[in-house]
């Protein structure tokens, strides 16, 4: 059975939640079973205590991070997760393109850098590496317009599923498109650490 993580918090499933009451309801059931209220109480009410402590922190985890939070409700609708998540979603293919090519030159400029040890030569790369981090900078510009009209679809999304127009196409979309902006911001993070920190 697939768990309901908005039930632990009396919320009406969607894609959206109101994150203060959220967290208002989070704080509330946490302090009724936090585990040290139950320090000296039986065993069994301490497992029992430990358990549900843990569901919330799980349920309000999966809550907060859109992406987890749009899978959770999918799963809930639909019965089971998606399929063919690695599919490229409708209008990301530029930009999934974009994002390869500035990893793959990323990666290949930190690979020579890396094999280069005089000084001379590591400052031959300083422009090179100076143009890569405004190409990166462009990147993610890119991305956190993508992102925002991504919020944009769920929010929409949300109003006309809590209207009763419980669109699972338009869900799996737009849970795709969440999870490849997560990953390629991940991608862009650790090659932006790579280049600042030389390693």
């Amino acid at each position: 059975m697939i768990s309901n993580p908005f039930a632990l918090f009396d919320l009406e499933p969607g894609p959206l939640v109101d994150l203060a009451a959220l967290k208002e309801r989070f704080t509330r059931a946490t302090a009724e079973s936090h585990p040290d209220k139950f320090a000296h109480a039986p065993e069994d009410e301490r497992s029992a205590a430990d358990s549900r402590y843990a569901s919330l922190n799980k349920a309000y985890q999966t809550l907060i991070d859109p992406r987890a939070r749009l899978l959770a409700l999918y799963e809930l609708t639909k019965g089971e997760k998606p399929r063919d998540v690695q599919r490229i979603p409708p209008g990301t293919m530029d930009l999934f393109k974009v994002v390869g090519e500035t990893c793959r030159e990323l990666d290949t400029f930190l690979a020579r850098k890396a094999a280069t040890t005089g000084r001379l030569e590591r400052a031959g790369l300083m422009t090179e590496e100076l143009a890569l981090q405004d190409s990166l900078e462009a990147v993610k510009t890119e991305l956190g317009k993508f992102s925002e009209s991504v919020d944009s679809e769920i929010a929409a999304l949300d109003a006309r599923w809590r209207s009763g127009d419980k669109d699972i196409n338009a869900l799996e979309t737009v849970y795709r498109k969440s999870s490849y902006i997560a990953r390629w911001q991940q991608q862009l993070e650790e090659r932006e650490i790579a280049l600042l920190t030389g390693e």
